[in-house]
């Protein structure tokens, strides 16, 4: 050992400890991640040769993020060394910077464990909307369940600050070395680090399109770097694979607009012949509400009894999907009918925020009828109230008009607060007003931290924590319909309710579908007094021309969705943040921000990829979903959304 610290430079040996440090925690929290999240299919087939391989191809990930984050540090010390710099401030700048590393890869990887559990994907920027990141944290403060995590990480950092001060403390001595000594060493570390930052001295560099090796989704992200995968997520997806003029010829045939000679390829004037219906329309999107979690679906332990009711008697669509996987995405598409762009927040994003959009809202505000939203927390969360204000609702009811008696969690109400308050204030507008109203609802229970009120007269009939709250989102809903069908406005009036996204049920894709696969049900018993279930693929976004449809009003859609009783869906899109998916009803293609695009035949629940023998229909699915995409930013960079806009001519095309 006093031959190697002879031989070994001060700093070399210092960023050796360093950087074994980080790729020891890379492994550990690899290694938790894998006990933590691995998928309850996982102990049906011998797996221990794809992990040990998983584990290697991570291993090799790992050391290229660590050469990458000490590569300053490396440059500075080794300058400093050669040029005999003693300035103290080199030194000190060295010890914070990677005091700061291993601290930001520490936060990073104790993040990524939960955020893998929740989202089946390694942690992206998506996780941090630095515009609600005052309120995120004031949430988990409230929460007393997350005290132990915040105690623990406050350890961490004050843990991390002694370790480096300590082999920093360890590695120094009074060595000198010769000129060519110090050569000779610094042209070996430096041939380690290129070593390094190629990934290891192996014939080919890791990339994120290598770790997709095997058919399981898990083990194929479980060789991911999490410091990689958010770093990687600061840049777009690529999904430009059209000129902008062949992505508009192509979505005005998806939207059979040909004849359109707006700006806005998706431009259209819907006229009706049938007498118009005014009624009245009450939209509410269920937090989480999952496919997978349904009674109606296959699931066995009757979470849902009453939705399952409301499905068998209510127009029923069983291929639904949300286009992404966050509530604001949800919102997005389902009330203004446009895609999202993935790794994006649709209304808070820097450009969206300073257009306006056609959609449910202002389309039926400009034929008279009263606007309201209704949710749960402060409606300044997720930009909701100056969006939704500048889109359509006249009125935006939040947490404020409770008292703190009734307020649940930290999320402010329960659902049977939200509905029964809801029935109250539409209740007294159907009283008031002559108008038809149009009210959104934004339910919260079947959302973490999984809590319903105390004072609740709900008996929950399972053990499990998450179970009960989607007991409960189900028996306030069951309530709200049973309670408002007995008021007069009831029979003129369009309920429609959508899953504002799923939940994660791992399955044999890195992209589970029950987080998309979602429940959209319309019941309108005046006009359809006979249930059916529709069989058709369906998107959030196609909810706007539907219900437009069913009042059978004259309007102009400037929007990207299907009319679904007269037209058909040819395939569903979806996002889950750096991945993308496109499905009919027997293929399931996927496109992966920095790795390689995958088909299944997603009907078998087997996850073999056969895109090369069927490169043609993957391309097709391909095309549909990247020309939406594309068009769809255009039009929002180029405030082409509003129908008024539609027309206007564009100057400057926006930079890819």
């Amino acid at each position: 050992m006093n031959q190697f610290r002879k031989n070994l430079p001060d700093h070399l040996r210092f960023l050796m400890w360093v950087y074994v440090s980080l790729l020891a925690m890379f492994t550990v929290f690899r290694a938790i991640t894998l006990l933590v999240n691995r998928p309850e299919y996982f102990g049906s087939v011998e797996r221990s040769i794809s992990i040990r391989e998983a584990f290697l191809i991570g291993f090799r990930f790992d050391i290229l993020v660590a050469s990458y984050a000490l590569f300053l540090p490396y440059l500075v010390l080794t300058a400093a060394f050669l040029f005999d710099w003693t300035q103290p401030r080199w030194f000190k700048f060295t010890r914070i910077y990677c005091t700061v590393i291993i601290l930001v890869c520490l936060i990073i990887s104790a993040a990524d464990v939960p955020y893998f559990n929740f989202f089946n994907s390694r942690l992206t920027t998506i996780a941090v909307n630095w515009k609600n990141l005052g309120q995120v944290i004031h949430y988990i403060v409230r929460e007393i369940k997350y005290y132990p995590f915040i105690i623990i990480g406050l350890f961490g950092i004050w843990g991390i600050g002694k370790w480096v001060r300590y082999i920093w403390k360890s590695t120094s001595t009074d060595l000198s070395f010769t000129n060519s000594r110090k050569i000779s060493s610094t042209a070996g570390a430096t041939v380690l680090m290129l070593i390094g930052l190629f990934g290891g001295a192996t014939p080919s560099r890791p990339t994120m399109e290598r770790a997709v090796f095997s058919n399981d989704g898990f083990i194929n992200q479980l060789t991911l770097n999490p410091v990689q995968t958010w770093f990687d997520s600061y840049f777009d997806f690529n999904i430009y694979i059209f000129p902008l003029e062949d992505a508009k010829l192509r979505v005005r045939r998806i939207f059979n607009t040909s004849k359109n000679n707006c700006s806005s390829p998706v431009k259209k004037d819907r006229k009706f012949k049938e007498k118009g219906r005014p009624m009245n329309v009450v939209l509410v999107l269920m937090e989480s509400m999952s496919a997978g979690r349904m009674g109606i679906f296959g699931n066995p332990k009757n979470l849902t009894p009453g939705l399952d009711s409301l499905c068998r008697n209510s127009i029923f669509f069983e291929n639904c999907y949300s286009n992404g996987i966050h509530t604001n995405a949800g919102l997005y598409s389902t009330l203004f009918g446009m895609p999202v762009m993935l790794l994006q927040h649709p209304m808070n994003n820097g450009v969206s925020e300073f257009t306006t959009f056609s959609g449910l809202p202002s389309t039926l505000k400009s034929k008279g009828y009263e606007t309201i939203f209704f949710c749960t927390h402060p409606k300044s969360f997720d930009n909701l109230d100056t969006f939704m204000t500048k889109n359509g609702f006249d009125q935006i009811s939040d947490q404020a008009d409770y008292p703190d008696s009734l307020l649940a969690n930290s999320w402010g109400v329960a659902d049977e607060t939200l509905f029964d308050y809801a029935h109250q204030r539409l209740n007294k507008m159907a009283a008031e007003s002559e108008n038809p109203f149009f009210a959104t609802l934004l339910t919260i229970t079947a959302h973490p931290p999984y809590t319903f009120p105390g004072f609740s007269k709900f008996k929950p009939r399972c053990d499990d924590q998450v179970e009960q709250c989607y007991e409960y989102a189900d028996w306030a809903v069951k309530n709200f319909m049973d309670d408002v069908s007995q008021e007069p406005w009831y029979k003129n009036t369009i309920f429609v309710f959508v899953g504002d996204h799923g939940t994660n049920i791992p399955g044999p894709y890195d992209v589970p579908l029950s987080y998309n696969h979602v429940p959209l049900i319309i019941h309108a018993p005046s006009i359809f007094p006979k249930a059916k279930t529709m069989s058709g693929l369906a998107n959030q976004t196609d909810i706007f021309p539907t219900v437009m449809g069913l009042l059978q009003t004259n309007y102009t859609q400037n929007t990207m969705g299907f009319d679904l009783f007269r037209e058909k869906r040819p395939f569903a899109v979806f996002s889950q943040d750096s991945k993308l998916g496109v499905i009919d009803e027997k293929y399931l293609y996927v496109a992966r921000k920095s790795g390689r695009a995958t088909l299944y035949e997603h009907k078998t629940n087997f996850g073999k990829d056969i895109l090369k023998k069927n490169q043609a229909r993957a391309d097709s699915m391909k095309s549909f979903a990247c020309a939406q995409l594309q068009v769809a930013l255009w039009m929002v960079r180029n405030k082409l959304t509003p129908v008024k806009n539609a027309c206007d001519s564009v100057k400057i095309e926006p930079l890819r």
